[in-house]
């Protein structure tokens, strides 16, 4: 008898608890994009080989917009003397804190002598060790860009006094001489592990788009 008399009194909130009085959760789509996201993820090593090609590229884009403006900068104010010391992308402020960021070391070399690029000179990545991973892109001369006024030809691009200073600053190695299209250095790009998964991680993560609110 009890158990009939409860039963009875569940009755009014059963009947209170219809589908339509249900507050239903909005964006539920969203929701599980993000909640995917949040989800922990194995990365394969050709997926990570890419990633670190992706950061590295993003390192290099970095770079040579604000490289080649400081340059023409320098060049404007006070001709090869005044820009030389500052040939350094690797160490311009954005660089620095994307590289802090990706926990890479990114360095620039001068390839000598001049030569033109080739298939084996494309950009390379490798994975040296379990926690580390290496890039290399190649750097080439451009016709209209700044580096012919250090690299050019001496002369007609390069002025003889300022291949002298050159020359003095950077003894035993070749600076001048180089063509359009040649080969003037190599970036080499050291990332760990840790930065380049994170990375693909935030590359590939799922970004809900915006709802219109009207």
């Amino acid at each position: 008898m009890r158990r009939s008399l409860s039963l009875l009194a569940l009755l009014p909130l059963l009947a209170a608890c219809r589908p339509e009085d249900v507050d239903h959760l909005e964006n539920t789509k969203e929701l599980a994009r993000e909640a995917e996201n949040f989800q922990p993820k194995r990365i394969k090593p050709a997926q990570l080989l890419q990633a670190a090609r992706w950061a590295a590229d993003s390192l290099v884009h970095t770079a040579d917009p604000g490289w080649r403006a400081q340059l023409n900068e320098r060049l404007a104010a006070g001709g090869v003397a005044a820009a030389h010391p500052f040939c350094q992308p690797e160490k311009l402020p954005a660089v620095v804190k994307l590289a802090r960021e990706l926990e890479a070391t990114p360095r620039r070399e001068l390839i000598s002598p001049p030569r033109f690029a080739t298939e084996a000179d494309s950009v390379q990545a490798t994975r040296p060790g379990q926690e580390v991973f290496v890039v290399q892109q190649p750097l080439v001369l451009l016709p209209d860009g700044p580096c012919q006024r250090c690299h050019g030809q001496v002369g007609t691009e390069v002025q003889p006094e300022d291949a002298k200073l050159l020359a003095a600053s950077y003894p035993g190695k070749q600076l001048t001489g180089y063509q359009p299209g040649q080969l003037i250095g190599r970036w080499t790009v050291q990332l760990t592990r840790r930065g380049v998964a994170e990375f693909y991680t935030q590359k590939t993560r799922k970004i809900p788009k915006r709802r219109k609110l009207w």
